[in-house]
């Protein structure tokens, strides 16, 4: 068996998975324990165990003067381990059988030199001007049949931008043979350590620098090429095309009549598009990885994620993570906190969505902003120290592996420049620089408290992909099912509580004591029979409005719940009443004549009595149950919108709205009814009132992170496991008493503490 193949066999990292690609259908087997056994052998290793490091070269930045003592710096003074190289084929291949790598070789001599470790990108959506001239064919086609010339774009200046489509043959060689030549170069070079096989996956197109674009123009992609492939998916996937017109209740006359939809209305074939779209951009991972193994053997294979559903949108980038995260040996984000303002409890999310899309894989915070962001004329606030010192050690806490900063010199030009630099233009420090080198050396300090920690969930968050899709053909967004996800999200991390993020296929060997499926209106059999189970078992389930209210072909199901869950949960739903609600841009105005009886579409109040007493806005929709079991514990202008039921050896709780997007838009009820409901089932190890304690915990000794994601000071007493009776301050190596394991604490505002507990 050659080396390609072995390594495909590694790279799906599931027996006897049958899998689409473009060259048709092939069968890729895991990996044997020796096959991993020597992977893991010939892989090189970090000097420094933590991942640390910074994105440092892409063309023209920094300029080629200041670059080897620059490299000299991050390596001598700041003790990073690693670089980052982003440089795309349409820089590297300016003509047929041309490849100029000068460049590339050139920062990895200085690497070589200096022992860093590089990180290199292979960055094929900036795509060859004399390919697209050769092959104006294979462009990407958008909803309106409108071609996307090659051009330029915020953070690829040398342009070849969004890429040409990989469904065209012509495409796909020049490709291949970009990437083996690139990985050829690279692999030669001692300062080589692993490959980011794709920046941010996504559909490219879909990420428009329009200014405006309608949703039409987000959509990708309409090529003859892609359609054909995409009839060839459906004919694979449904045998018959009698049996694909019951599924989407057509009468196509053959397998070539059927077009992806461009227009909103209809859900089975919606659905089956942007699945098709997913398991596209998984055998483009796949596609990418396998043409840097033909050469390249023994380096990392690693990607990161720029979105993350089910917090983000799913639809319009068009990939699963779980999918593109079994291709590659590690995974990976991004996270710009100061550039898009996102609230602490989302950034949390997007740790754990990425730890669980990892599953037993490192995941490393491969993008982290380094100074502000840029947007043109626009700035975003610059990174503080202390926003430093946060994101390191959430992730820390989370259970990465590796944080690598983008980037170390300021942006040079495009609408990026002047923004996200570690040190200033010049390469002069700055705190930003010094804080994240001083938190490097704590983390390299503590490795052997984080090298075999992951945090332990006891709580789930149920994800069906095709639930966000379903939410995308109804409304031409997912804004109803990622709000719910980020509201239980967010109570949970003001719980104290870790969670996972897991798919269906993970429920037959679910080990959490609480599960909680927010937005989920498709009723699968196997799903329901599965979350039945869960709660027999001695599992708590949590359910919101409109569960099970589609069948699997996307038809209005009769009784709600479904296949036989209305007995067993003890409730069935009413008609729903939709809610109109407000946003901070756009307050919602009730009209002041409106009858009394009209006023329950206008955010009504839900009244809580279990598991406290608590009243909690309604959101998307307002559900009236009838009981045939369960216990109501809510209700609405009288009549019962929530309820609980005992089953087997655990329980079952409905929410009659949208109680995530709720909790969402704000308000402390449903934050409090949440944590009322899940603490008494899973324990915080550690928790507080006003501060966000999580816990690492070591063989002999752990550290204990304290967020404070408040905008003033907060001062806090925290309960402590009762082994630990000395902890310190590692930043500022003072120690606090522990009294009656507890310790009090002041945390200056948005910043974090970390004790070592000993």
């Amino acid at each position: 068996m050659n080396t390609v193949v072995s390594r495909r066999n590694f790279l799906r990292g599931a027996t006897g998975t049958v899998s689409l690609s473009w060259g048709g259908i092939r069968i890729l087997a895991g990996p044997t324990t020796a096959q991993s056994a020597e992977k893991e052998s010939q892989i090189p290793r970090l000097t420094q165990p933590f991942v640390y490091g910074s994105a440092f070269y892409r063309p023209p930045n920094p300029p080629a003067f200041m670059r080897r003592e620059m490299l000299k710096a991050i390596a001598q003074e700041y003790k990073f381990n690693i670089i980052r190289i982003y440089s795309s084929w349409v820089y590297h291949n300016p003509a047929r059988e041309r490849f100029d790598f000068e460049e590339l070789e050139e920062v990895m001599r200085y690497c070589d030199e200096f022992g860093l470790r590089v990180l290199l990108g292979i960055i094929t959506e900036d795509a060859p001007y004399w390919l697209e001239a050769a092959h104006p064919e294979t462009r990407f086609v958008d909803a309106k049949d409108q071609a996307q010339r090659l051009s330029g774009s915020g953070n690829n200046v040398s342009g070849g931008w969004p890429g040409l489509c990989l469904d065209w043959e012509p495409v796909r060689q020049a490709a291949a043979k970009f990437i083996r030549e690139m990985a050829k170069v690279a692999a030669a070079h001692p300062s080589m350590y692993a490959y980011d096989c794709w920046n941010e996956p996504h559909l490219e197109p879909s990420w428009s620098h329009h200014f405006s674009a309608t949703t039409e123009e987000m959509l990708f992609c309409y090529c003859p090429r892609t359609i054909a492939e995409f009839q060839r998916w459906l004919e694979l996937r449904y045998g018959t095309l009698d049996r694909l017109n019951q599924a989407w209740v057509r009468r196509y006359p053959d397998w070539k009549a059927i077009d992806p939809p461009r227009v909103m209305g209809t859900y089975s074939d919606w659905v089956d598009w942007r699945r098709f779209i997913i398991d596209r951009s998984t055998h483009e991972m796949r596609f990418r990885a396998e043409n840097v193994r033909a050469v390249d053997s023994r380096h990392i294979i690693e990607s990161h994620g720029a979105h993350h559903p089910p917090i983000d949108g799913l639809t319009l980038p068009g990939t699963n993570a779980w999918r593109l995260a079994e291709v590659v040996e590690t995974w990976g984000l991004s996270l710009f906190p100061r550039w898009f303002g996102i609230p602490v409890f989302a950034g949390a999310a997007k740790f754990e969505i990425t730890r669980s899309n990892a599953g037993h894989k490192d995941f490393w915070m491969t993008e982290l902003q380094g100074g502000h962001g840029n947007n043109g004329l626009w700035r975003s606030p610059k990174m503080r120290p202390q926003d430093i010192r946060f994101w390191n050690w959430l992730a820390v806490a989370a259970g990465a592996k590796g944080i690598i900063y983008w980037t170390f010199h300021a942006e040079a030009t495009g609408t990026e420049a002047t923004g996200f630099g570690l040190v200033a233009r010049d390469g002069a420090p700055t705190e930003r620089v010094e804080e994240a080198a001083r938190n490097n050396r704590l983390i390299q300090a503590h490795w052997d408290i984080l090298k075999d920690y992951l945090p332990k969930p006891e709580v789930a968050i149920l994800f069906d992909p095709d639930n966000a899709l379903l939410a995308y053909a109804m409304s031409g967004n997912e804004d109803a099912s990622t709000e719910s996800f980020r509201g239980y999200y967010k109570a949970l991390w003001n719980a104290d509580l870790w969670a996972d993020f897991i798919e269906p296929a993970s429920l037959g060997k679910s080990r959490y004591k609480v599960l909680i499926a927010p937005w989920h209106l498709l009723g699968k059999k196997q799903t329901c029979e599965q979350l039945r189970g869960f709660v027999e078992q001695g599992g708590t389930l949590v359910l919101e409005t409109g569960f099970g209210l589609f069948d699997e072909r996307f038809i209005y199901n009769p009784v709600i719940p479904p296949n036989g869950l209305h007995e067993a949960f003890g409730y069935r739903e009413k008609e729903s009443y939709y809610i109109y609600s407000g946003t901070e841009a756009h307050p919602l105005v009730v009209p002041r004549d409106i009858p009394s009886l009209e006023r329950i579409y206008f955010e009504p109040e839900i009244e809580f009595s279990q598991p406290i007493s608590v009243r909690v806005k309604a959101h998307t929709f307002l559900t009236p149950i009838e009981l045939s079991g369960a216990v109501p514990i809510a209700t609405c202008q009288g009549f019962p919108v929530a309820a609980m039921r005992k089953l087997g050896k655990g329980q079952v709780y409905y929410f009659g709205t949208n109680l995530g997007a709720s909790m969402a838009a704000g308000g402390d009820g449903g934050l409090g009814l949440l944590r009322a409901l899940v603490t008494p089932v899973v324990r915080p190890t550690v928790t507080s009132d006003k501060l966000r304690p999580r816990l690492i915990e070591g063989a002999k000794r752990s550290l204990l992170t304290v967020f404070n994601d408040k905008g003033e000071n907060q001062a806090a007493r925290i309960e402590l496991p009762a082994r630990y009776r000395r902890a310190t301050d590692i930043h500022s190596q003072t120690e606090l008493p522990v009294e009656q394991n507890a310790i009090r604490m002041t945390v200056p505002y948005q910043d974090v503490v970390v004790l070592l507990l000993e």
